[in-house]
């Protein structure tokens, strides 16, 4: 049992065991928005810290990973992707992916890097995994800025479906945080999972439109693509962003939202399940 002064008396704050079904405490996680700042901040000093070009190692990745697809798929192999440049349509993919692959290995890895913390002192554990979402943000805008930049250089105008992108980035942000906290509590008890989630991500992403166009897809292999909540949310960003085509059937945003509350309450439920066991299984 823990204590905390407040108004110059003790007030103290009982842990106990989670139930086999429990939700994270959301009210708690409110309470120490403080230190979920706190987290937010200290890890983006970790990551710029003694670097030579800072921030700008964020920009780095999206572009080196544009120009060796540009090279690969776009000039030798010739990705079909219409009159849209291969740089534009990959990077207008990529920002979502981005996004969900980075908070999904932060929010994962965001109990088992912070150990040292997590058995000193009791703090809501959800605040962990929130903090590297936010900080995944960071790299999200940088990537956006670039695109907006290339979309300016091939006379692609800003339109009002911009309006759409904090709705994609919020679906977004939820199922990414989903698998991340469902593949954080795995690696409780299996620390085997630090390795398998690595080439899960790299299947994932060639399972996902991200690269090459979903027409290139055989009709009787694109309902499989459908059941995988990127495909959605991939395509509505290209949507939003080069004004071509049409955003996916509602059907498939429909299972896709499924889905991803799906994974959201079962990685949320099994984190809330997990988290206190951790100082004693790492």
């Amino acid at each position: 049992m823990n204590s905390v002064k407040t108004d110059n008396r003790i007030k103290p704050i009982i842990v106990t065991p989670p139930k086999f079904i429990e939700m994270p405490n959301f009210k708690e996680v409110w309470e120490a928005r403080d230190l979920l700042f706190f987290l937010v901040e200290r890890d983006l000093k970790t990551r710029f810290q003694q670097t030579l070009i800072g921030v700008f190692w964020i920009a780095l990745q999206p572009i080196i990973q544009v120009l060796i697809f540009y090279l690969i798929l776009g000039i030798l192999v010739k990705v079909p992707t219409g009159d849209i440049p291969y740089p534009l349509f990959f990077l207008s993919g990529f920002v979502a992916w981005q996004l969900f692959s980075q908070i999904v290995n932060s929010s994962a890895f965001s109990m088992t890097s912070n150990i040292g913390v997590i058995t000193k002192s009791y703090f809501p554990r959800l605040v962990l995994p929130l903090s590297s979402t936010i900080g995944s943000l960071i790299d999200f805008f940088v990537s956006f800025i670039l695109l907006i930049i290339l979309m300016g250089l091939n006379s692609y105008p800003i339109t009002t479906r911009f309006f759409f992108i904090p709705i994609l980035l919020l679906l977004t942000m939820i199922f990414s945080s989903g698998v991340g906290l469902l593949f954080g509590a795995l690696m409780v008890s299996f620390r085997d999972v630090k390795n398998l989630l690595g080439f899960i991500l790299m299947i994932w992403m060639y399972l996902t439109p991200i690269m090459y166009p979903i027409s290139l897809v055989p009709p009787k292999y694109q309902i499989l693509l459908s059941i995988n909540p990127l495909t959605s949310l991939v395509e509505s960003f290209r949507w939003v962003f080069l004004k071509t085509g049409s955003l996916p059937p509602m059907s498939h945003f429909l299972v896709s939202f499924i889905m991803m509350m799906v994974i959201w309450l079962l990685g949320a439920v099994y984190f809330r399940n997990m988290e206190n066991k951790i100082a004693d299984v790492m």
